[in-house]
Order: structure tokens, then C-alpha cells, then sequence
């Protein structure tokens, strides 16, 4: 249920066709936005960044984030009918079983709906074939 209503968020930013666009900022510009918005998680990668200057990929005016790039130039370049959502499931931030439970999304996108088809294929191939299932 949590899939399909990320999966339609997504549907509807595709085809909003966004810019996306790169910008640099220095150190202290990144920390005070990130500390604006009160993202923890954030202000830890952005300590991990060694690089100058720090680079933000903004998605029209509705989100911005930490990012190398490059990307697409809008959210319309996307092909919506090659990409799937696949499951969620708990992971704890930076893999330390001491640090807090997040959760992840896993999912997959292809350039074409040809290319994700043969990926999903060869995915069921490969479960039919596992050798550690009975029967």
C-alpha cells in the first residue's frame, strides 16, 4: 500500500516536468539550509563530503538535496513505465546497529519498459532456478 502511494507521488512529480537544477553552495551555506530544515541525516553526510565546492540538485521549487549529479534536466525525461518500486524494509542509518531504524525503499529504473521487462524476467529466472527452495 506505502508502494503504490510513493509510486503515484512519483507519477505525478514525472509528469509535473520539473527542472532540475545544480547549484553550488559553500560548507557553511549547505549546513545553515540543512540545519533550516532540521535534517540530522543530512548535516552527517554532509560532514562525510571532502569535495568544494558542496553541490545541491534542486527538483523545481519542491525539494533540494545533497547531490554530486548529474542528472536528467527535468522530471519529464524520466520513462514512469520503467520504473518500479519493489519493497520496503528496515535498515539502520549508516549500517550501525546502534544507530537509529530507517526505513528503505528499493526500486529499479531502466531507460525503456523493454529493459525493465528483461530485468524482471531474468529476476524470475533466477528465483525458479534458487536452489534453496524446496520442491
Amino acid at each position: 500500500e506505502d508502494l503504490k502511494k510513493i509510486k503515484k507521488e512519483m507519477e505525478r512529480i514525472i509528469k509535473a516536468n520539473l527542472p532540475l537544477v545544480r547549484e553550488e553552495v559553500t560548507r557553511e551555506e549547505a549546513r545553515k539550509r540543512i540545519e533550516a530544515v532540521k535534517e540530522p541525516y543530512k548535516l552527517e553526510i554532509l560532514d562525510a563530503i571532502k569535495e568544494e565546492p558542496i553541490t545541491i540538485y534542486h527538483v523545481g521549487d519542491e525539494w533540494w538535496d545533497l547531490c554530486a549529479g548529474p542528472h536528467v534536466e527535468s522530471t519529464g525525461k524520466l520513462p514512469r513505465n520503467a520504473i518500479e518500486l519493489q519493497s520496503i524494509a528496515g535498515a539502520y542509518w549508516r549500517g550501525d546497529e546502534k544507530r537509529e531504524m530507517l526505513q528503505r525503499i528499493y526500486g529499479t529504473a531502466w531507460e525503456t519498459k523493454e529493459q525493465l521487462k528483461a530485468y524482471k524476467d531474468l529476476l524470475a529466472e533466477a528465483k525458479r532456478r534458487d536452489h534453496r527452495t524446496l520442491g
